[in-house]
């Protein structure tokens, strides 16, 4: 398969905002609105945050969807979802699913925008871990974006190589 022109940044960063406002507004019903990351308060001191990650594996591109999502934010819409447990370590499987599956979710549609510029990937598995994911050396294009949704500041970051 021939190698599909450079993505720019410019597209990489449409194609992650595209995602997220298409699984938070017609998922969860709820309106996210673009913040600079520099005017983005990543959590008063303490707060808690879930970072999950999904790797994008293909035949001409590679790369990662990360998602860093406040714990009170997942607390707030887990409760919208439903029945959400009272067992304290039972709730904190489900706030993990849920980041997960947040980042499932637009991880998919961004590799359905990839498709559209020629790169077709597979997703792995969530992964979920309260503490940053490690980073890795990209090499390639980098969308890093952050987000106010529902009073939650969150950051989707998008490396394609």
């Amino acid at each position: 398969m021939p190698m599909p022109p450079p993505l720019s940044h410019k597209q990489l960063n449409r194609i992650a905002a595209a995602a997220i406002e298409a699984v938070l507004t017609g998922q969860f019903k709820l309106k996210a609105h673009p913040a600079g990351c520099d005017e983005v308060v990543q959590g008063a001191a303490g707060e808690r945050f879930l970072n999950s990650a999904v790797e994008l594996h293909g035949e001409n591109s590679h790369g990662r969807v990360s998602l860093k999502v406040p714990v009170p934010w997942l607390e707030s819409l887990n409760a919208s979802l439903g029945d959400s447990s009272e067992d304290s370590a039972l709730r904190a499987g489900e706030l993990m699913d849920l980041a997960g599956e947040l980042a499932n979710m637009i991880a998919g549609r961004i590799a359905a925008g990839l498709a559209e510029t020629g790169r077709t990937c597979t997703l792995s598995t969530p992964s979920v871990a309260p503490n940053p994911q490690p980073q890795r050396e990209s090499g390639g294009e980098i969308s890093e974006t952050c987000w106010t949704c529902a009073g939650g500041e969150l950051t989707l970051k998008v490396e394609i190589n």
